[in-house]
């Protein structure tokens, strides 16, 4: 590819400068492609009046005339018509694409797929409102999509076994539920204050927590970004900053203690309907903080930088271009879509959630920027909470996730060394080196140009008032990228190595494993509601504190949603094409790996469902999409 080929790249792939803000969150697209984007983006923006402000030049005037009246329903018009006549491959082409750079919107063969979920949605929907009580509802939404070949959330049948949500439960989905990197181990005794020394356990031990500290049997799940005022929360919704304490006996975790906010009562398994209350608060705290932060912010929008810096910087025959572009297949598409169904206004995170959405958007924003990007690498986030295999022998998701890790690792290592056989090679790789400037680098030594920027021919006000004209912040678009000692510039092999492992998991093996188990779990209310609806320091039976049939059924749909389309496979043929015989062989060394690793997990969830009536199938390569595209 040449610099002019370079160059029309970054003309399609520009960064978005609304994305600009003071709690520093994640870098976006700006997704509204050439003059016709730009125009779309001030209407919607600024609203039909923006035209008559602009005093715009007459001949602009006739253009936009026309495109005004034809711009605000188009998009919507068309995503409905591809949907429906997704066999016309016409509709899936550029010709129709309005927002996003070239050949990165959704395949013929996905909307099918999307068209299927939709269908099997829309049946259990319109069952679901054909009963008039809340258990029969739930029961006619997952029987109609078992018509449509899908399955009941497996926590309807745990629930159901246990009567509720039992302790052994409870503690089980700290290690293989939808949000499993939460737990730590307890490392310093001023994770303790404000606690008693001993409390009991549901047998009757005591356990003297400063002994069980030593001990490295203490753990803990905690939510500090979620300690908010009740200005930042939705009227009549409410999440708590719980703290959970759990003992590893012999055999597993069992629930401790939980102190439902900050300073406040304690609660122990010896509490009854309290108990029960504050487990479930913990429920509430860990889907907030697994939708907003786990899920939505650490894989979708922490890798969309990658997704866009790469076509810019990395010409297509670049053999980390070659090797990492697979696995953003869809992502731009999927996080601009999801712009509309999960962070706009009136979208899920505004109508089920009980943080307001300009909070949640905060929230998102902070922990991006809280944490480097070599902290999320697997191995260092399991040692970082101080969860290795010699203190808890039992973790499906680190157990599984690591056998996964280490393959992708080598996979990497063989393909990337058989192209930087030194790290001179690596330190004078221009386009590589630039790859790396773009992310890690502070963005006030950047170009602006980077940024989407307003026609000469809008007046300075309007550019302003639409987000346009920007003063770049002295922070990176990845935190730390790709090391905290030299950012912004790669100066070994091993480096380079490191960074595309991480990459290539977080966006097949993590997303898979927080993303496809979220029906599950939130698919059924009772186990993990979005919001309470009762305040955390006021007593309340269960009843109350759930949501009510409106909002039990907005959650059913949107768990399904998010995890309804399974497209692709990790390391496959299809989604993997290299040119040259011998990088095709290092993918068929990782495939037949994969293979083993599959055969590998079939053996353990065998035991796990022996053990536990339940097993953990979302990070079985066979079911770990190739990329983040749902």
């Amino acid at each position: 590819m040449s610099d002019q080929s370079l160059k029309l790249q970054q003309d399609f792939y520009r960064y978005d400068p609304t994305a600009l803000n003071p709690d520093a969150g994640p870098s976006r697209i700006f997704p509204h492609r050439g003059t016709e984007g730009m125009l779309r983006y001030l209407i919607d923006e600024l609203g039909e009046n923006w035209v008559a402000k602009a005093q715009l030049p007459s001949p602009v005037l006739e253009v936009l005339e026309g495109f005004e009246k034809f711009g605000k329903t188009a998009e919507e018009t068309w995503l409905k018509l591809t949907t429906l006549l997704v066999d016309l491959e016409v509709f899936q082409s550029d010709l129709f694409n309005f927002n996003l750079p070239p050949d990165e919107q959704f395949s013929s063969e996905f909307v099918r797929m999307r068209k299927a979920m939709g269908e099997a949605l829309l049946a259990a929907k319109k069952a679901a409102k054909t009963t008039d009580t809340l258990e029969a509802q739930r029961d006619q939404f997952y029987g109609a999509l078992e018509q449509h070949g899908r399955k009941r959330p497996a926590m309807k049948a745990i629930h159901k076994r246990d009567e509720g949500l039992s302790d052994r439960e409870f503690a089980r989905q700290r290690l293989a539920g939808p949000n499993p990197i939460q737990i730590q181990r307890v490392q310093e005794r001023s994770q303790l204050e404000g606690l008693n020394q001993a409390y009991p356990l549901m047998n009757g031990e005591t356990i003297l927590l400063s002994d069980a500290t030593e001990q490295n049997r203490l753990f803990a799940i905690e939510y500090p970004l979620l300690n908010l005022a009740s200005d930042k929360l939705q009227i009549g919704r409410y999440v708590g900053s719980p703290k959970a304490f759990f003992y590893k006996n012999n055999q597993e975790l069992e629930p401790l203690l939980i102190q439902i906010e900050p300073g406040g009562k304690v609660y122990t398994p010896k509490d009854a309907d309290d108990w029960m209350r504050a487990k479930l608060y913990v429920q509430v705290a860990d889907v907030t903080q697994h939708e907003l932060v786990t899920h939505l912010g650490f894989t979708h929008l922490a890798m969309e930088a990658f997704a866009i810096a790469t076509p810019r910087r990395l010409p297509s025959q670049h053999p980390l271009h070659q090797l990492l572009r697979p696995h953003f297949k869809f992502l731009l598409a999927i996080n601009t879509r999801g712009n509309a169904i999960l962070l706009g206004e009136g979208a899920a995170i505004d109508t089920l959630m009980a943080p307001t959405r300009a909070v949640s958007l905060s929230i998102i924003n902070r922990s991006y920027r809280a944490t480097s990007f070599s902290s999320h690498a697997l191995p260092t986030d399991i040692h970082k909470r101080g969860v290795e295999p010699e203190f808890l022998a039992d973790y499906p998701y680190r157990d599984d996730a690591q056998l996964v890790w280490d393959a992708i690792h080598r996979y990497v290592a063989n393909y990337i060394e058989q192209y930087y056989q030194t790290d001179v090679e690596v330190q004078h790789d221009a386009f590589l080196q630039a790859w790396a400037a773009e992310l890690g680098l502070p963005l006030n030594l950047r170009s602006p140009q980077e940024f989407a920027q307003a026609p000469d021919w809008v007046p300075s006000a309007i550019a302003q008032e639409a987000g346009l004209a920007i003063d770049l912040p002295s922070y990176s678009r990845v935190p730390d990228f790709p090391t905290a000692k030299h950012p912004g510039q790669f100066t070994t092999v091993q480096q380079v190595i490191e960074v595309a492992t991480q990459i290539i998991f977080t966006c097949s093996a993590q997303h898979a494993a927080v993303n496809f188990s979220q029906f599950d779990y939130f698919g059924f209310v009772p186990n993990s509601p979005l919001a309470a609806y009762t305040r955390p320091d006021v007593p309340a039976v269960l009843e109350e504190i759930l949501p009510n049939a409106e909002k039990d059924l907005g959650q059913m749909e949107l768990a399904f949603a998010l995890s309804g389309i399974r497209w692709s496979q990790l390391g496959s043929s299809q989604m993997v094409q290299f040119n040259k015989g011998c990088d095709r062989q290092v993918l068929q060394k990782f495939q037949i790996e994969l293979e083993q690793i599959g055969a590998t997990i079939n053996h353990r969830n065998a035991h796990r469902k022996l053990d536990a009536g339940i097993d953990y199938p979302y990070l079985h390569p066979a079911l770990i999409p190739n990329s983040i595209n749902i």
